[in-house]
C-alpha cells in the first residue's frame, strides 16, 4: 500500500517495504561491522559460521549483501528454502553449482560434488554456502551439510558454510546429535534489536534513500511509540511506519502524529517474537500471585522457623559473578566461538569475585572469612606499571597507521582489573612483551580487549593459532586485523 502516499510525501520509491532491498541497508547498530566482519571471514576463514537474530531483524538482507559484495574468485550457493531431506540438499547444492546430471545415490551425488569442488579450487576459486533460515533444517539435513565440511585438500577447506537463523538455531546446534556440526562452528555473529537512537537512524536512513528531502516526518511523540511498538526490530519498524504514513495520508497531513502510529499498532497482529503478553495478561499474572502468595508464605515461615531453630545450619555458598565476561551473552552452545556483533572475542573463563553479604535479617548471624580478590593476587605477581606499559604500547601501536596485518584476540574483559589477573596468568605461556591491550566500547559497554603477537600474513597468523599452548587456546582465540581493531570505537 505504499504507493498510495509517495506522491503526497513527495517520495520516489517505497521507504518501508518489507521485501529485502539492499539498496536500504543500515548498516548502523553494528550491522556494517557484522557485514565486514561476515565478507572477510568469507574470504578467508575455513569452516561454519552461524549468524543469529530474531524474525524480521534483517538476517535475509544482510545475507544478500554479504553475497553481492564477495569477490569474483568466490562462488556462492544461497539456499533460501533449507527445508530438503538429506538426500535434497546435496542435490539443491550441486544444481546451484551447474552440474546437471544427478546420480541416483547420495554417495554418487557427493563424490560428483566433490570433484567439482576440487575443479573449482585448482582454478583458484572458492565456493561458500549460504543457508537462510538454518533454524528449520532438519537434523539430518543439517548433518549432511556437516559433512561437506570435510571436504578438503591438505592445507584448505574446499567449502566455507554460513548458518543464517533465528534463535532457534542456537537450540538446534545444541542436540547431541549434531555435536559434530557445533563443533564445527568457528564464529557466531549475533544482530542485536535496535536501540531507540539506531532505530531513529533506522527510520531516516529510509526515508533519505526513498527521495525524502524536508524535515521531521514523524513527530517526537509518534516516534516514541513506533520505537516502542517495534522492539527493534527493522521488518516490525517498516509495517509500523508504512501503515503510519498511509493513516497520515488518508487524513490529508503531511506529518505522522502519535494517533496515526496507534491506527498502525491496532492493525498489527501481537509481535510474534514479544515474550510480554499484552491486553489484560497483567490481570490473570496478578491472580495466580495472589493465588500463590498465601501457601509460599507459609511454606516460608515454616522452613524459616526450622532454620532458625537448627544452629548447626550451614548458609549456601553464593553463586559468584564471573570477573571475566563474553561477547555472546545469548544462550551458549559448548564448544564454539561465541561472538556477538562485529568482534569475534571468545568466551573467557569465569574467575569469581569476593561473595556478597547475606544479610543479616534473613538468617542467623554467620561470619564470613574475607577473601582475597582476584585483583590483589594479581597485583601480587605484576607491577601496575608493567601493566601501564603494555597499554601505553598498545595505544602506541594502533596510533601509528602502517601497523597492518593480523593479531589473535585472546579475550574481552570487563576491566583493567580484570586485566592483571589475565596477564599474570597468560604470562606463564607468553612473552609479556608481545601481549597488547586496550579499552573499547562494545555493545554500550566499556570492555578491554586483549591480542597476542603481530603477523604480516594470513598463513603466518594461522600457524601461530595452531601453535598456540593448550591454556591459550582454551577460550578459542580468533584472528582480527589491526585495520579492524583500529576502527573500534573507545571509551
Amino acid at each position: 500500500m505504499s504507493f498510495l502516499y509517495l506522491k503526497h510525501f513527495d517520495l520516489e520509491r517505497s521507504p518501508f517495504q518489507i521485501t529485502p532491498d539492499i539498496d536500504f541497508f543500515f548498516s548502523g547498530s553494528q550491522r556494517g561491522g557484522i557485514l565486514t566482519a561476515l565478507l572477510h571471514v568469507a574470504c578467508h576463514e575455513e569452516g561454519i559460521v552461524t549468524a543469529v537474530a530474531e524474525v524480521g531483524s534483517g538476517k535475509t538482507l544482510l545475507a544478500r549483501l554479504m553475497i553481492s559484495r564477495l569477490p569474483e574468485d568466490i562462488s556462492s550457493v544461497y539456499l533460501a528454502n533449507p527445508c530438503f531431506s538429506r538426500d535434497e540438499i546435496i542435490s539443491a547444492i550441486s544444481r546451484d553449482l551447474g552440474l546437471t546430471s544427478q546420480p541416483a545415490s547420495t554417495e554418487e551425488n557427493l563424490a560428483q560434488l566433490h570433484q567439482e569442488l576440487l575443479r573449482r579450487h585448482a582454478e583458484g576459486l572458492r565456493v561458500l554456502l549460504v543457508i537462510d533460515e538454518a533454524h528449520a533444517m532438519p537434523p539430518e539435513s543439517l548433518e549432511e551439510v556437516r559433512l561437506l565440511s570435510n571436504l578438503e585438500t591438505d592445507r584448505h577447506k574446499l567449502v566455507n558454510i554460513m548458518l543464517f537463523g533465528q534463535p532457534e538455531l542456537d537450540t538446534l546446534l545444541a542436540d547431541r546429535r549434531l555435536r559434530q556440526v557445533r563443533d564445527r562452528v568457528i564464529h557466531r555473529f549475533e544482530l542485536l534489536p535496535l536501540p531507540r537512537e539506531e532505530a531513529t537512524a533506522y527510520i531516516d536512513h529510509r526515508l533519505r534513500i526513498a527521495g525524502w528531502s524536508g524535515g521531521r516526518l514523524f513527530t517526537p511523540a509518534a516516534m516514541a511509540l513506533l520505537l516502542k511498538a517495534s522492539h527493534g526490530r527493522a521488518r516490525r519498524i517498516n509495517l509500523l511506519a508504512d501503515k503510519s504514513l498511509l493513516a497520515a495520508y488518508a487524513e490529508g497531513v503531511k506529518q505522522v502524529e502519535k494517533r496515526h502510529v496507534k491506527t498502525a499498532c491496532g492493525e498489527l497482529h501481537a509481535d510474534p517474537a514479544d515474550t510480554r503478553r499484552g491486553g489484560f495478561a497483567w490481570l490473570r499474572t496478578l491472580a495466580t500471585s495472589f493465588a500463590l502468595a498465601v501457601p509460599i508464605a507459609m511454606i516460608s515461615v515454616w522452613l524459616l522457623g526450622g532454620f532458625r531453630a537448627n544452629p548447626s545450619a550451614q548458609v549456601a555458598p553464593i553463586a559468584a559473578r564471573g570477573a571475566m565476561i563474553s561477547e555472546a551473552s545469548a544462550a551458549p552452545v559448548p564448544g564454539r566461538d561465541e561472538v556477538r556483533g562485529i568482534s569475534f572475542a571468545a568466551t573467557t573463563p569465569v574467575t569469581a569475585v569476593k561473595p556478597a553479604a547475606v544479610p543479616a535479617t534473613h538468617v542467623s548471624p554467620v561470619t564470613l572469612t574475607p577473601a582475597k580478590t582476584p585483583e590483589v593476587a594479581a597485583t601480587e605477581k605484576i607491577d601496575i606499571d608493567r601493566l601501564n606499559a603494555l597499554v601505553k604500547r598498545t595505544e602506541d601501536s594502533l596510533s601509528n597507521k602502517s601497523l597492518r596485518g593480523f593479531t589473535l584476540q585472546l579475550a574481552s574483559l570487563p576491566s583493567m582489573a580484570s586485566l592483571l589477573e589475565y596477564v599474570r596468568s597468560a604470562s606463564d605461556y607468553a612473552d609479556v612483551s608481545s601481549i597488547y591491550a586496550h579499552s573499547r566500547i562494545y555493545n554500550g559497554r566499556s570492555q578491554v580487549a586483549v591480542y597476542l603477537g603481530e603477523y604480516s600474513t594470513d598463513q603466518e597468523v594461522k600457524d601461530a593459532l595452531h601453535k598456540l599452548p593448550e591454556a591459550l587456546r582454551a577460550n578459542q582465540p580468533i584472528i582480527r586485523t589491526w585495520a579492524g581493531i583500529r576502527q573500534e570505537p573507545k571509551p
